[in-house]
């Protein structure tokens, strides 16, 4: 009861000093800015409008949450160690598995918290546009939310071995590029020849598929998004908070 007691005071924290970020702020109104340009492109679609305007602004929404949740989980444990903030929270009898589960929930609060917001910029927009709600928008939501759950853990491990933020968010960025061409890369990596076929491919597999979590892709589907694609993504999430305590368990703090 007193982990949970702490990391829900983590999560809070960490969540309330997200949204009072001056760059929360700025990614609002770039979001707000963004989605009404797909309102733009939608009309230069002509009889495809409607699928348009969804297809872009979903794009849009995802594009901004990553971009901001990645810049504030590869700052957080680094900012927090260079003003000492994390040497006090240490000094009390807080667990470092306790600390991480708070500054991830706290993270995940403020990726839902933006997909929420830019959600119904969105749906406002296309309202008045005289659509109605897009089939499956509520399980593309939920899958960009999957996708942000992974690469902030992932960014959290990195940061915790990285030398900067810059550094944190490259090597993030460069994760969630090859998670969307992963089935791609996975199958020319299972005709190399040789031992360096295997080795490619065994690397591989350890890269997460991002596509699996495109509920757009899964049209006609009752529910795109079901235990064979939680599962991964819960794995993935695990993995790199595993990750993430071991290097934690190893810092001086």
């Amino acid at each position: 009861m007193r982990n949970l007691l702490i990391i829900r005071a983590v999560a809070f924290n960490s969540f309330v000093e997200s949204v009072r970020n001056r760059f929360f702020t700025l990614f609002a109104v770039f979001a707000f800015t963004a989605v009404y340009a797909s309102v733009l492109a939608g009309v230069m679609a002509v009889d495809q409008e409607a699928r348009v305007l969804a297809d872009f602004g979903l794009a849009l929404i995802e594009l901004t949450a990553l971009a901001y949740s990645l810049f504030a989980a590869s700052s957080t444990l680094l900012r927090e160690a260079e003003t000492k903030t994390i040497y006090l929270v240490f000094s009390r009898p807080v667990p470092r598995w306790a600390y991480l589960a708070g500054k991830l929930c706290g993270a995940l609060l403020t990726a839902g918290l933006m997909l929420v917001v830019m959600a119904a910029m969105h749906l406002s927009l296309l309202a008045f546009r005289g659509f109605g709600l897009p089939a499956f928008y509520a399980w593309a939501l939920a899958g960009t939310f999957l996708k942000l759950a992974v690469i902030i853990s992932f960014a959290f491990f990195v940061s915790l071995f990285s030398t900067s933020a810059v550094s944190t968010l490259v090597i993030a960025s460069i994760m969630w590029t090859l998670g969307h061409f992963a089935s791609e890369a996975r199958f020319l990596a299972e005709r190399a020849p040789g031992i360096q076929g295997a080795v490619l491919t065994a690397f591989l597999w350890l890269i997460p598929n991002l596509q699996l979590f495109n509920a757009r892709d899964a049209a006609g589907a009752a529910s795109p998004l079901g235990l064979a694609v939680l599962f991964p993504a819960a794995a993935w999430v695990a993995a790199s908070c595993l990750g993430a305590l071991w290097l934690l368990s190893r810092k001086e703090f």
